[in-house]
Parts: structure tokens; sequence; C-alpha cells
């Protein structure tokens, strides 16, 4: 019996080495540590992954007087075309700015981001006796109904009011036919002014994110923009200390560079209908991404002058962008293989590309491609 044991014990060593994968487990976790990679795990899909288009831009509340909207048309057609299934924008979310008002005295005045949409919300809320959050919760249940009729998207716009999102509110107002846009169900004659000006806001998130949200049939838009972070930058006297100690950066931050110069449509200002589309691939180009990088934001990191409020600066710029590309997957979860689009400034493009690349289930998407294609109906 107890050689039989013996015989036993020697034998069982053997015969788990045997065993696949054992041995080689025991041997890697005993040799190297396990470092996940989400970005891989898209090898394993079994449904294609969520698309996502950043497009760049040159912020459009900047442009020359005489610019019409209607230059837009080009581009617009051709993100008609890509039909994403939930745009995002570089306005802040409602939570994000009722936060912001909440925390005043730690973060600074929410009112310099978003001074009308607080003044909208805190009317709204005291009307409808609902606070933002639970503004929200009402105003998505609405929004996933069928066929809304004019009373519920008056009601719908109402509630977006009150939640601190009045660019998907004017998405609802702008869904309503124009005898339809008046004060009632709630919507005061001062609110109607007030939906009416956001609709004609010179900003890309009303030319651009809310008419293409209204042209697609979409219910509302997301606000992806960022500015908590800003507490992690350096107080103003140490930056301008800083940019006086190295006063060439200011020209690196403008752009006042023979590099950029060197490109005829880094200096254009949108004056005609024949300048949109070139700045718009130029904004998106890969060679506008480095340049861009490197002026405004890796510049810093090399100086030695600058000291650590460049590095400060550079945290910040870091965390307000991983913030955003945050949004954007917490937005796109519902629609796992579908399409998203984000309009924001040209700068924060190849930062959010970077890290949504990091993601499991997100592939972006070329604005260059989209930019040179051609679809049907669709002009250069």
């Amino acid at each position: 019996m107890h050689a039989l044991l013996a015989g036993l014990l020697l034998v069982l060593p053997a015969c788990q080495a045997g065993k696949p994968g054992i041995d080689a487990t025991n041997r890697a976790s005993a040799t190297s540590e396990y470092r996940p990679d989400p970005a891989a795990a898209r090898r394993h899909f079994a449904l294609p992954p969520t698309q996502v288009m950043v497009f760049g831009l040159e912020h459009l509340d900047g442009v020359a007087p005489g610019f019409q909207v209607a230059w837009l048309e080009p581009v617009l057609c051709r993100l008609r075309a890509y039909r994403p299934a939930i745009i995002l924008t570089e306005a802040m979310s409602g939570e994000q700015v009722m936060g912001l008002d909440a925390y005043a005295a730690y973060h600074g005045n929410a009112g310099r981001y978003a001074g009308p949409t607080l003044e909208m919300a805190k009317a709204a809320q005291a009307d409808l006796k609902l606070t933002a959050a639970q503004a929200l919760v009402r105003a998505n249940a609405l929004s996933e109904q069928a066929n809304l009729s004019s009373t519920q998207r008056r009601q719908l716009a109402n509630l977006f009011v009150a939640a601190a999102e009045p660019f998907s509110a004017t998405v609802q107002w702008l869904r309503l036919a124009k005898a339809e846009r008046i004060a009632a169900d709630g919507i005061s004659p001062k609110l109607v002014k007030m939906l009416n000006g956001f609709a004609g806001i010179r900003s890309e998130l009303a030319w651009m994110g809310v008419r293409l949200a209204v042209d697609l049939g979409l219910e509302r838009i997301y606000g992806a923009g960022d500015h908590l972070s800003d507490v992690a930058l350096p107080a103003d006297s140490i930056w301008n200390a800083a940019l006086a100690a190295e006063p060439g950066m200011r020209n690196l931050f403008a752009h006042r560079t023979p590099a950029f110069q060197a490109i005829p449509e880094d200096t254009m200002k949108l004056r005609t209908a024949a300048q949109i589309m070139p700045v718009m691939k130029w904004r998106n180009s890969s060679r506008f991404a480095e340049l861009d990088a490197d002026a405004q934001w890796l510049a810093m990191l090399r100086s030695e002058k600058m000291g650590r409020a460049g590095r400060q600066r550079m945290a910040a710029w870091e965390a307000q962008n991983l913030r955003m590309a945050v949004a954007i997957r917490e937005a796109t979860a519902p629609i796992a293989g579908g399409r998203a689009l984000l309009i924001v400034g040209a700068a924060h493009k190849s930062f959010i590309e970077a890290y949504l690349r990091t993601f499991t289930d997100i592939e972006v998407v070329s604005v260059p491609a989209m930019l040179d294609a051609k679809p049907a109906g669709c002009n250069e």
C-alpha cells in the first residue's frame, strides 16, 4: 500500500505537467507581469467595433462677419452621409455645468463658460419644480418615445433646458414646425426668445451639431466638453511669469512660425465658400496634428525656463482630453457597433483620438477620407 501511494505521488507531477497550459501559466506568472491591452480585444469581436469620427475645426465663433452658414453645406452633406447615431460637441454636459456651479468655491465661476445655460436651467427648474438630474431622467424617458407630438417636443425642450442641456433643447425646438415654436406647454415667451437665440448662435455647436441632429432625426446631442480639469491649471500669476521667461512661446501658441505660415490654409479666416473644404482638410490632417501638438504643448515640456508651469498646464490639458474621451466612451456604450461624431476644436483632435485608440470598442474613423469622398448629392 505504501509503495502504491509513493508511486502515485511520483506520477502526479508528471501528469500535471502534461496538461496543456498549466506549466506555461505557472512559468508566465513567475517570470512576467500581466499587462492588459484593452485595444487588443478588438481582434476577438463577434460584432464590428463602434466607429467614432473626431472632426476638428477652428472654432466658428471667431469667423469673419461675412461668414455664411450655407458655406458649410459640402461638409455637412458628407457628415450626413456618415450617419452618426450619436453627435457630441465641445459644450459641457448639463451634469458638469451644474457640478461646476455647485462647486464654484473650488472650481471658480461656471458662468464664465455657461452663463446663459445656467440662467435658463435654474429658471426652468423653478417652474417645473425639478432638479437638473430629475429633469434629465424625465427628458431621457420622453425622448425614447416614438412619434412625439408638438406638445411633447415643447415639453421635452423645457426638460432639456432644466437639465442644463440647451443644445439638446434646441434640437427639439428646431424639430418643431415654425408655427409650433410658441410659448406653450411650459415654454415661456422669454424661453422662446432664448431658444431662438441658441438656434442662431455663431458656433459650430448650432451651425453643425444641432443642425446635423435635426437633419438626421436625432432627439438630442451630447456635451463632451470639460472644464473640471481647469482646477489643475497654474495660477495666472505663475503662468504669466513663465510666459515672460519664454516669450517665443506665444508665437508658437498662435502659429506665428515659418512652419505654419508655409501652409496657406493655416492663415485662412474662412472669408469665402471656397476656403471651407481646404481649411477643414488641413485642420484634420496628420501634419496639422503634428505641428500643433508640438507648438502648443510639447514645446512647453522642452522649456527649462517655463519650469513646472508648462508641465502643470500640460497635465490639465491631458486631463481635459481624457475626460472628453471618457464622455465619448460613455455616450457610445448603448450603440455598440454604431457610429458617433464628435465636433471639437482641432487642437483636441489628435489627443482625444490617441486615448480613444486605447479603448476596447472604439475604431477611429478617418476625417480626411470622409472629406475626400463624394457621396451622391454632395458638392465640393
